[in-house]
């Protein structure tokens, strides 16, 4: 059973050291990371960003098992939680104001995005002057899209935080042309910016459910150039409408990355068995298992 990215929260109980970094004054904690070690000869790493406060298959912990790759490791990132105005606490990826979020603004703002999609597309039907693929980035940006976003204070703590992560697999021997970072939802357009971000190439991109970042520096974008990209999004998508995923697959491959596409007809805001079989295939394809020397 799988629960859309912008679910009504539960607490979620979990050992391990919070690392804290500074933010604007603020303190960002970042709970350990829920790890799912491989069951065979570890030689490649998945890091998966779950959605803003997203449960159920969002947190991407089925994973491992449905991935059935015996050489992966498995590692869940667990964003910092924030307490909204009417008193829920959330986890994101980037900062949230207190004072302009409550859980109701936040859960309302997707079915209005895509009300003004609708809008756009009906006005061009009847011949006005207006094209829906322009307008599709602005529209995208939206309420939760531009605030879900966060800016580059945002990105740098994240990638901070990551990096700390893949230099962790490499000291164990992971090369980074096998270490991939994966997200869903908000996850999903923050791994885009991550990759951009790392000082190592890694070895690819999975983002699902989600849009594009930004505001990306050249130089960013210069480091997606040649980066394997499998992005994924449902039809029917109510929270990340889905132009927003095809557009984001436009803008992977109009920087040179090597980018698919999959459409799931149907499909909400989720991550379907089938999702998770191309995501297998992907992963067969970019790191697969490891010949031992002698063998």
């Amino acid at each position: 059973h799988s629960t859309a990215g912008f679910s009504v929260p539960h607490s979620l109980k979990m050992d391990g050291r919070a690392r804290a970094v500074a933010a604007q004054g603020n303190m960002k904690d970042y709970q350990a990371p829920i790890v799912f070690a491989s069951k065979g000869e570890h030689s490649a790493t998945l890091i998966f960003l779950h959605g803003w406060n997203s449960q159920g298959s969002g947190r991407g912990l089925e994973l491992p098992q449905k991935l059935n790759l015996p050489w992966l490791k498995v590692v869940a990132p667990q964003a910092p939680t924030y307490r909204l105005a009417d008193g829920f606490e959330v986890q994101s990826w980037v900062e949230v104001s207190p004072i302009s979020l409550s859980m109701s603004v936040m859960l309302s703002l997707p079915q209005q995005a895509m009300t003004l999609i609708d809008s756009v597309r009906r006005m061009v039907q009847k011949g006005a002057p207006l094209s829906p693929d322009s307008l599709i980035s602005d529209i995208g940006l939206v309420g939760p899209y531009r605030r879900l976003q966060g800016d580059s204070n945002d990105r740098r703590h994240n990638v901070g935080h990551f990096q700390d992560l893949v230099e962790e697999e490499i000291k164990l021997g992971i090369d980074p042309s096998r270490i991939f970072i994966a997200g869903y939802s908000q996850g999903g357009c923050t791994a885009l910016s991550a990759c951009a971000s790392m000082a190592y190439k890694l070895g690819g991109c999975i983002s699902l459910c989600s849009w594009f970042p930004q505001s990306l520096s050249e130089r960013e974008k210069r480091a997606l150039r040649g980066m394997p990209a499998l992005l994924c999004h449902g039809t029917a998508d109510t929270y990340v409408p889905f132009e927003l995923g095809a557009r984001a697959h436009e803008s992977c491959t109009d920087l040179g990355m090597q980018a698919s596409f999959r459409e799931y007809n149907g499909l909400g805001h989720e991550i379907s068995d089938q999702v998770t079989r191309d995501m297998r295939r992907f992963l067969l394809e970019h790191c697969p298992r490891q010949t031992p020397p002698n063998g």
